[in-house]
């Protein structure tokens, strides 16, 4: 069976925050949410607020896209571009 949307969350901000190099005391702080809150958000126990997606992708330098299905978000050039 599938994991639930917010563990596969917890499991992507996870890394995510590994591959930073932070705490979880440092994007608990930095995107404005007590320590335990963001524990609990990383072990797939809540579900983040929109504002909180957009907080984290930005602190942890990953697209929400990321965050929700942890790959990253494809951009396609517009027909033309780069010629």
């Amino acid at each position: 069976m599938p994991a639930k949307l917010s563990e596969r969350i917890g499991t992507h901000v996870r890394a995510a925050r590994h591959r930073a190099g932070l705490t979880q005391a440092q994007v608990a702080q930095a995107i404005h949410v007590p320590a335990l809150v963001f524990s609990r958000l990383e072990r797939g126990r809540l579900l983040p607020s929109v504002p909180t997606l957009v907080a984290l992708g930005g602190v942890l330098r990953v697209s929400v896209d990321f965050i929700l299905s942890g790959k990253a978000l494809k951009v396609h050039a517009p027909d033309g571009a780069g010629q």
